[in-house]
């Protein structure tokens, strides 16, 4: 595709610098170019609008960046892609991955998995923070945590030469697969602070595995990631024959050279060609076809005997067997199918019947295959996409660091009602003797109740310097979720803020199942109430504090815990019984554990919801 840069309030240097491109410069965009908007500086509105027909995307010139274009870029734009130069303060500043991400899913196509816009928040985060910027991450070496995270971010920001480098995302359609490409002009990221940790805030091991393909490059100013398209929304082929083997079984040779020459016709691929039953039963074992078109009478062993023993070997939806038969009666129809035959034709042959049956069996068993492939492919990929979820909640090692610190006892429980769930529990860091905890529990469960998590997820990325309170951290993330979110979708959650050094709790509730605070050998819940996340932008969260006294420990859960119904059709915990199981928890044992083993009691097997089990404890 010729590309068009349609430039305007440029300096002439500038203007040169893109000349030397070689693309064609013009005064405004037109038909069957890909044109592209060359500024200056963009503000954060005109993001979505180069992304949008007729433009292919947009170069912001102004800056210190030595590339204003960078190799993925061209490549992407020629091959009839998208792409953005941005500088980087402009891309730290503007929301780049959600009008990306809805531009690719309108004009190229929406890959497989739904989470396309964290996929591009994390590249671009990565590409900044760690590229251009030069900025650790949260919890490197010295770093100060979320504070001097904050505070090296706008140190970055206020340095004019790190802001003006450039940060450039492209995409292309390359058969099945999406090729999505970050570069920028850091020095690149190889560095201590780049493996301090791989979740927060970049997370490149985390996309390594929700993308098919991850490739870091030029010393880690370039990242590339591949994903799969799903096949509807490629352009459709006639499926073909050429692949197909077809073996015909037929002691006469006048309709052993008519099948075979009917079906070479018909653009079958291989046929194969024995008179005997016997000689057809080696074929088999030498390489299985895709069909078999079989006499049945022959000397020796007839095509029943023949079918039958095939049969021990390859079930009827794995071999399909057409019989070719002079027998027309009800009797020998019957005989036909108890043989374990797919269908039957009979003699003398009719030409246009044969290839109407052959072509219905093998076609039936191209689609088989190919829906197999897609079931083994989906469950690959869902294996993966669970992975990847279990990589956002906290690590043991991170926990074993929040012991050390802060000497709290943190366990965490997730029982998934399908292969993704909604659920999803997290520690962040606070003051110096601080911790807050989160626990949230989107409706639904599967792909969409998952997708909504990595949502909460990136939002925890994008928290103010400063960690708000419970009240204030429910609700920014309602205001952010509400815009996000599809009408009906809501989340319940529960956030808890612990100050060992003040001996006290203070939380605050979205919805969510009042906790169990237990201490002193009695139980008592906390309640908590709350309009849900994502449901109303005018929703207030009240907050409260109490004390937590060493011995204490608390129990945050979803709601599975006391809504799911026994074997025997009643409630397999109310709250009655869930202070009695707390309460008979054996002293230094985990309340997660103690009552998830009660629970599977009543409820075996997968929980008819997400459930979560999350308990705090102070030695």
């Amino acid at each position: 595709m010729t590309i068009v840069a349609v430039m305007d309030g440029i300096s002439p240097q500038a203007e040169e610098h893109l000349r030397l491109l070689g693309w064609p410069v013009a005064a405004e965009p037109g038909d069957g170019h890909g044109a592209v908007m060359v500024r200056e500086r963009f503000p954060a509105g005109d993001l979505a609008g180069c992304l949008s027909p007729p433009w292919a995307g947009g170069i912001e010139v102004g800056g210190t960046g030595l590339h204003p274009v960078g190799s993925c870029f061209r490549r992407h734009l020629a091959e009839g892609g998208l792409g953005l130069s941005l500088r980087s303060d402009t891309a730290y500043g503007g929301d780049v991955a959600l009008p990306f991400a809805q531009a690719v899913g309108r004009r190229l196509a929406e890959p497989e998995g739904g989470a396309l816009e964290f996929i591009i928040q994390e590249m671009v985060t990565n590409a900044l923070l760690h590229g251009n910027l030069m900025v650790g991450g949260i919890d490197s070496d010295g770093g100060g945590g979320l504070d001097g995270f904050g505070e090296r971010i706008e140190a970055a920001l206020a340095d004019s030469e790190r802001a003006g480098r450039r940060v450039q995302l492209s995409a292309s359609l390359v058969g099945d697969r999406l090729e999505l490409a970050v570069e920028d002009d850091g020095p690149g990221f190889d560095h201590p602070d780049s493996h301090a940790n791989s979740r927060r805030p970049h997370g490149l091991a985390l996309l390594e595995s929700m993308v098919s393909d991850l490739r870091i490059e030029e010393g880690g100013r370039r990242t590339v990631a591949t994903l799969v398209i799903p096949t509807r929304q490629l352009r459709p082929e006639p499926p073909g024959l050429e692949s197909v083997r077809v073996l015909v079984v037929d002691d006469n040779l006048m309709n052993r050279v008519l099948m075979e020459t009917l079906l070479l016709r018909m653009g079958v691929g291989r046929v194969e060609t024995v008179e005997s039953g016997e000689k057809g039963l080696a074929a088999i074992a030498r390489e299985k076809p895709d069909l078999i078109l079989l006499d049945v009478m022959m000397p020796g062993m007839d095509g029943f005997e023949m079918c039958r023993q095939l049969r021990r070997r390859h079930p009827l939806t794995e071999l399909p067997v057409i019989f070719v038969t002079a027998l027309d009666g009800p009797a020998d129809r019957t005989a036909c199918f108890q043989a374990g035959g797919s269908d039957m034709v009979t003699k003398p042959i009719d030409a246009h019947e044969v290839a109407a049956r052959v072509g219905v069996h093998l076609r039936l068993g191209q689609a088989m295959d190919g829906l197999k492939a897609y079931r083994e492919r989906v469950h690959e990929e869902l294996r993966a996409a669970r992975a990847a979820q279990a990589a956002l909640m906290p690590t043991s090692a991170e926990l074993s660091a929040i012991r050390g610190r802060l000497g709290l006892v943190v366990d965490g429980r997730i029982e998934s009602s399908s292969e993704l769930g909604g659920d999803f529990w997290t520690v962040l860091p606070a003051g110096p003797n601080q911790m807050t905890l989160l626990v949230a529990d989107f409706t639904g469960h599967g792909p969409v109740a998952a997708f909504n998590v990595f949502r909460l997820h990136l939002l925890l990325s994008r928290l103010p310097r400063q960690m708000p309170s419970p009240s204030a951290l429910l609700g920014h993330l309602n205001l952010e979720l509400k815009a996000v979110l599809r009408p009906g979708q809501f989340a319940a959650a529960f956030a808890a803020l612990i100050d060992v050094e003040a001996g006290t709790l203070t939380y605050a509730g979205a919805a969510s199942p009042p906790p169990v605070l237990v201490s002193g050998g009695a139980a008592r819940f906390l309640e908590a109430d709350g309009p849900p996340l994502g449901a109303f932008a005018d929703a207030e969260y009240e907050e409260t504090r109490i004390g937590l006294p060493c011995g204490a420990a608390l129990l945050a859960y979803s709601d599975a815990l006391v809504e799911s119904l026994g074997d025997d059709g009643a409630l397999a915990c109310d709250q009655e019984s869930l202070r009695e199981w707390v309460q008979g928890v054996r002293a230094g044992h985990s309340l997660a554990d103690e009552v998830l083993a009660r629970f599977r009691e009543k409820v075996p097997g997968e929980p008819p919801d997400d459930l979560t089990l999350v308990c705090i404890r102070r030695p």
